[in-house]
C-alpha cells in the first residue's frame, strides 16, 4: 500500500492491516524457504508496508499525546 492510502485509515484499521501484513510475511517466508515462492521481491514489498504502517501508528500515538 502507498503512504497516501495509509494516512487516511484509522488506528483500528491500521492495526488490523498490520496483523494481516505480518501473517502475509510469515507465509511468504515459509514459501520461500520451501522453494515455492517464485516472486521473492514480494517479501520486500510486505516489509516496506509493515514499516510504513508502524511509522504511521507511532506518529498517530505522538499526536494523541500532544493533544492531551
Amino acid at each position: 500500500m502507498q503512504w497516501d492510502e495509509l494516512k487516511i485509515k484509522s488506528v483500528k484499521e491500521l492495526t488490523d492491516l498490520l496483523s494481516e501484513q505480518r501473517q502475509e510475511m510469515h507465509s511468504l517466508y515459509f514459501q520461500a524457504h520451501n522453494r515455492q515462492l517464485k516472486q521473492v521481491h514480494k517479501i520486500d514489498l510486505v516489509k516496506k508496508t509493515i514499516a510504513r504502517i508502524s511509522m504511521l501508528l507511532k506518529q498517530k500515538a505522538k499526536e494523541l499525546k500532544i493533544s492531551k
